[in-house]
């Protein structure tokens, strides 16, 4: 019940005060009985709405979406210990793609807290090792404060997810306003005399970039006048949550490898190299011994993480601060730049074997028919490099699960269509579209204009591939088939109110992507891919 008629706000109302006051137009989340009086407040306001999801990860995943996109704090609001528990894999995606988030569970009513009742636990012992900051509220008088902290720690640098438990009984107590919104000043620069004389001491030609997801965030355009003031050609990192430089640009080079040996490979023809965020060089499997940079390499690295420098790779040279104006400094210093190439021209390589569906041919009839403007959220593992080469995209509009946490992509793109009118392109591998499809139900109900496409090569291929890299005799794969029984996507996109068809060739997935955006709604293709 309101308690406004006491001359005092309850908790839930500060909760939508604070919430309202710090840009929030969504709240994502899925409702228990804790979060009853939270949720019973949304419902008197039309000033933020309130996104159901089906299962508290799809939740997170689709705060994380809308986050990565806007750039600011989005709030999920989950049930208790259970409904917390169920979001810990897709808070690991967020902390690892440093979004900035405000994660919120109902607490059990402190007064029986004591006696252990239903659902409560120690909720923030679940986040440890996960989320920048955790803290459950122990008064009404504290929880303004409390919240406001926690819009300030998911944004500072570097952003990343917070958790903050809430009491039932708190949400339903009288109490004290929260505190007003304390503003944040433009940063200033950090001191760039030391990179900037290694920079102009370098010879033309020597120096490579390397742009980390920082950059994307928070300085793209810095980013772009920087490697054209360089001419230098830019890599991204090889987990990327998004791409930092068209890549249509003539200094695009695409990504790095995600093993040493490639890394030092790819960079050994320079003799400098610019690290632009605090983790350049992501590894995944398999393991290679040595550095990633040959030791007679000038290492400059500019980051707002201070416990990113070094990080990766013994750096020559380092810069802690906030970015854009770190940046803007640093081009003060270089000469305009020289007149840059003419973009890479749109086109894509012939298919080896046309009219056969693999999964190269399926990434180059995705990029070929990508409606204009569309955001693409990749989570298809085993086509993910194909999609990269194909995709020719004119601004920052790739963006990719970075844990490796399977489960992101589905929801995160439910996220991504709240951000902005026009079309987003989710595409998927059979096995991660098993991980959470209860957001087809959200897109669905919001009416939302996403195309789910996968990639459906019925195994875990990527696994195949790691297992031969063990034993290149094998001949069976343990737990990584999907054929007993097939996997059949049409109906499940159809019980959940989605319109689905499978296809078989390229012509047919071109035709049922042009099909599908017509109708305005989300859509499902599930595209049957060779599998060797």
């Amino acid at each position: 019940m309101s308690m406004h008629e006491t001359g005092a706000p309850t908790g839930a109302e500060l909760t939508l005060d604070v919430l309202r006051d710090e840009g929030v137009r969504h709240l994502f989340g899925n409702p228990g009985t804790t979060e009853l009086p939270l949720v019973q407040q949304v419902a008197r306001q039309h000033d933020i709405s309130y996104v159901l999801a089906l299962q508290e990860a799809s939740a997170v995943a689709m705060a994380d979406g809308y986050a990565r996109i806007t750039g600011r704090p989005a709030v999920a609001n989950l049930h208790a210990a259970a409904g917390l528990g169920n979001s810990i894999g897709a808070l690991t995606n967020a902390a690892a793609a440093r979004v900035p988030m405000v994660v919120t569970a109902g607490q059990q009513d402190l007064r029986h807290l004591i006696h252990a009742p239903v659902l409560a636990g120690d909720l923030t012992a679940l986040t440890a090792g996960t989320v920048k900051w955790a803290h459950q509220v122990s008064t009404r008088e504290e929880l303004g404060e409390v919240l406001r902290h926690a819009f300030r720690v998911a944004a500072a640098p570097p952003t990343g997810p917070v958790f903050v438990s809430l009491p039932m009984n708190l949400l339903d107590a009288p109490g004290p306003a929260a505190p007003p919104r304390s503003p944040v000043l433009r940063a200033a620069a950090a001191p760039i005399q030391e990179p900037a004389e290694l920079l102009s001491q370098a010879p033309p030609g020597s120096i490579a970039l390397v742009y980390g997801d920082e950059l994307a965030r928070h300085a793209p355009a810095e980013g772009q006048a920087l490697a054209e003031a360089l001419n230098a050609p830019v890599w991204a990192a090889g987990w990327p949550a998004t791409n930092p430089l068209p890549t249509t640009h003539p200094l695009w080079r695409g990504y790095l490898p995600t093993h040493v040996t490639g890394i030092r490979d790819t960079l050994a023809p320079y003799r400098t190299v610019l690290l632009v965020g605090a983790h350049p060089f992501p590894l995944y499997y398999p393991y290679s011994p040595g550095p990633p940079l040959a030791s007679d390499t000038t290492v400059v690295q500019i980051t707002s993480d201070p416990t990113g420098p070094g990080r990766d790779t013994p750096v020559t040279c380092s810069v802690v601060g906030h970015l854009r104006p770190t940046l803007e400094a640093l081009l003060d210093t270089l000469p305009a730049a020289a007149a840059t190439a003419d973009t890479v021209p749109t086109s894509w390589p012939a298919s080896p074997t046309p009219g056969t569906l693999d999964s190269a041919e399926w990434a180059r009839t995705v990029a070929r028919n990508l409606p204009d403007g569309a955001l693409v959220v990749d989570e298809a593992p085993q086509a993910t490099r194909h999609l990269r080469t194909a995709l020719r995209l004119e601004q920052a509009n790739l963006y990719q699960w970075v844990s490796g946490g399977l489960g992101w992509a589905m929801p995160a793109a439910v996220g991504a269509a709240l951000t902005r009118p026009g079309p987003v392109l989710c595409t998927l591998g059979d096995g991660a579209a098993m991980y959470s499809p209860q957001a087809l139900w959200t897109a669905a109900h919001l009416g939302l204009p996403i195309g789910y496409l996968i990639a459906n090569n019925r195994e875990y291929r990527v696994l195949k591939d790691n297992w031969r890299h063990r034993d290149n005799q094998a001949r069976s794969y343990l737990g990584m088939d999907l054929t007993d029984p097939p996997l059949d996507f049409t109906a499940l996109a159809r019980a959940m109110g989605v319109p689905a068809q499978q296809v078989t060739t390229p012509d047919g997935l071109a035709d049922a992507i042009h099909h599908g955006y017509r109708t305005g709604g989300p859509f499902l293709v599930d595209a049957v891919v060779a599998s060797s």
